[in-house]
């Protein structure tokens, strides 16, 4: 009973302070935390100062819940509803008087006490900070980023929601409102087979003592589940049925869905909540083995990703120290692993030290990035900041490959949910598309710089500045080589081959981003450090 009148106490003083105001559209906030596990963690405070802001109006809450019920008492009499009951306790003058002096000078009194006080300043902040919260669109980002992970990994809606990720157990679950919003965006895809099993997800978490506040507060009513859920299933059934003939597929679709939604939307509640607590008796590993008989199969890279390609043969590898590019090597020679020779992948060991990175992670922190919606990553421009990082790092680079790099840019990625780079991209290497240069000659090759990035790139080089527990590998599909991030470590490829053509192996992508934060520093090669005077960057 508490509870019950401390809820309606609160959304009395939330309608008398604010009246429509609560209910205005909060300002979209163009900054885009998606495409950054770096960006989320500014969602982490924001959230934890909101609770802050709760935590104070539920304390001051409390206090007038305890003036309230201190007043109730002192108002206590007898339930008086007989008219005749009214009219006798009022014709005491002393009850009419104190009654009337009350309503005339105590309620107002209290309707100033509910709305004042820390309780509006409290508001009014929480009303401030929600303004940078994420805007619509950065939500659906997120969401595709989750069911990128969801499809690339061939994870299931149970399993995610419960926080089993390939294999993993994590301390962390999905609400049935979470559930309900990756499955409404499935739908409005028309994906009606997926957001089936969100659908139900969402519903058999619906439960208690949390279905109240779905249902009051944030206005996820069970019954309109229901019926999202029914519909839902009713167009995967139809998506599954031959189509009429004389009829074009898109007025075949516009006619099933009418017919479709005039029979779930026209049922009755009761029917269709008997329809849907059937399939919700049914066990979800049925459902689980039901949906693996449709699954497509999966692409290479996929399969990549996955970690079901055949793994490379131990002998094939060779692992050695480079000592000849400089007297510092001598004394603390690097540790390079040959991964493949044909293109030629070589990977660093312990090359980036855990201060750089860190000076690195800080200065990102007053950069303004730009963001790669589609793939959920944000880059960091290191123009700014890399001059007093360049010099070790240009260094270090002299060390491995035997040429000064002090003129390039150099590039700082954060991965956001579900961040990758699909397979034939060319947007490691960022700059201008066309750089004009005299032509000059290496040896006996000519070679012509004035072409776009992608031509005029070497070799890739990516220092990688965070481990990733799950996901973020660097794969080269066509030779089926998967690199897992490991923190300090750089990886280098040619992407010419010795005749100086566009070596088509050496076509690269990142995994999904399942768990974790992947930071990678990137620089690309290119003609103009004659890398053929080099022949070999063992």
């Amino acid at each position: 009973m508490t509870c019950l009148f401390f809820l309606f106490t609160f959304f009395f003083i939330i309608q008398s302070a604010f009246g429509k105001e609560i209910n205005e559209e909060v300002k979209e906030n163009s900054f885009l935390y998606s495409s950054s596990v770096m960006g989320m963690t500014k969602l982490l405070q924001m959230e934890n100062e909101l609770m802050g802001y709760l935590k104070n109006y539920a304390r001051e809450m409390q206090q007038k819940l305890d003036m309230i019920m201190l007043y109730q008492q002192m108002l206590q009499r007898p339930a008086m509803h007989d008219p005749e009951v009214q009219e006798e306790y009022v014709a005491n003058p002393l009850n009419a008087f104190a009654l009337l002096r009350r309503l005339q000078q105590d309620w107002p009194k209290w309707v100033a006490y509910l709305e004042g006080g820390a309780t509006r300043d409290n508001i009014e902040q929480m009303k401030l900070k929600l303004e940078k919260a994420p805007s619509e669109r950065d939500l659906h980002l997120a969401i595709d980023g989750l069911l990128r992970i969801e499809s690339f990994y061939d994870l299931e809606a149970s399993h995610m929601a419960k926080g089993l990720l390939l294999g993993n157990q994590y301390n962390s679950q999905l609400d049935s409102a979470d559930c309900l919003a990756l499955g409404n965006h499935l739908f409005n895809l028309k994906d009606y087979s997926r957001s089936t099993h969100w659908f139900r997800t969402a519903l058999r978490l619906y439960k208690r003592p949390y279905g109240k506040l779905y249902g009051q507060v944030l206005v996820l009513k069970r019954k309109k589940l229901y019926r999202t859920y029914a519909l839902a299933i009713a167009r995967e059934t139809h998506k599954a049925e031959e189509k009429p003939k004389h009829t074009t597929p898109k007025e075949w679709q516009e006619m099933a869905d009418k017919m479709l939604n005039e029979i779930v939307l026209n049922a009755s509640s009761t029917d269709v909540k008997k329809l849907i607590e059937e399939y919700l008796a049914v066990d979800e590993e049925i459902f689980i083995r039901e949906r693996a008989k449709d699954k497509p199969k999966p692409k290479s890279l996929e399969r990549g990703c996955r970690g079901e390609w055949p793994k490379s043969e131990a002998h094939q590898l060779t692992c050695h120290y480079v000592q000849d590019n400089s007297a510092f090597l001598q004394l603390a020679p690097l540790k390079m692993e040959i991964l493949n020779s044909q293109p030629l992948i070589v990977l660093y060991h312990e090359v980036l030290f855990g201060s750089e990175i860190k000076f690195l992670k800080n200065a990102s922190l007053h950069q303004t990035a730009k963001n790669f919606e589609k793939e959920a990553v944000k880059l960091f421009p290191m123009e700014d900041i890399q001059e007093r990082f360049q010099l070790s790092l240009s260094r270090r680079i002299w060390d491995m490959l035997g040429m000064d790099i002090t003129d390039q840019t150099l590039h700082l990625f954060n991965y956001g949910i579900g961040g990758y780079v699909p397979r034939n991209s060319k947007w490691t290497c960022r700059g201008s598309d066309k750089i004009t240069k005299p032509k000059y000659k290496s040896g006996t090759v000519q070679i012509n710089v004035q072409e776009s990035c992608y031509n005029k790139r070497i070799a890739t080089m990516i220092f990688y500045a965070s481990n990733v527990p799950l996901g973020g590998a660097t794969v080269f599909p066509k030779v089926k080589l998967v690199v897992q991030p490991k923190k300090g470590n750089a990886l280098v490829w040619m992407n010419r081959n010795d005749d100086n053509i566009p070596e088509k192996l050496a076509e690269h992508a990142v995994c999904p981003i399942a768990m974790g934060s992947r930071w990678v520093v990137s620089n690309c090669i290119d003609a103009e450090f004659k890398l053929l005077e080099h022949p070999c960057l063992a």
